[in-house]
């Protein structure tokens, strides 16, 4: 449990009302959100972008990613890349 006189963010817990989105997701939606809550992902994905800048954004807002080489941290989630 992070200690309040230092935790900077939402309160928390959140309310059961923030998760009403889920209603409507897709079982393939489902685990994403499962994955890009899990502290190891998140690390892993924070170690690999700091040194694979590849997106460009697009005149209307779009962000455009390439892939340069594979990956095997992320493949190592089952991924081709982090997002």
């Amino acid at each position: 449990m992070l200690d309040g006189r230092y935790y900077v963010g939402p309160p928390r817990p959140p309310a059961l009302e923030d998760y009403d989105y889920m209603r409507t997701l897709r079982h393939r939606d489902w685990a994403w959100e499962g994955l890009r809550r899990d502290p190891a992902y998140q690390e892993e994905a924070r170690a690999h972008i700091k040194f694979h800048q590849y997106g460009t954004r697009l005149e209307n807002g779009a962000l455009l990613t390439r892939m340069h080489e594979v990956s095997p941290r992320a493949e190592a989630w089952t991924l081709r890349s982090f997002r």
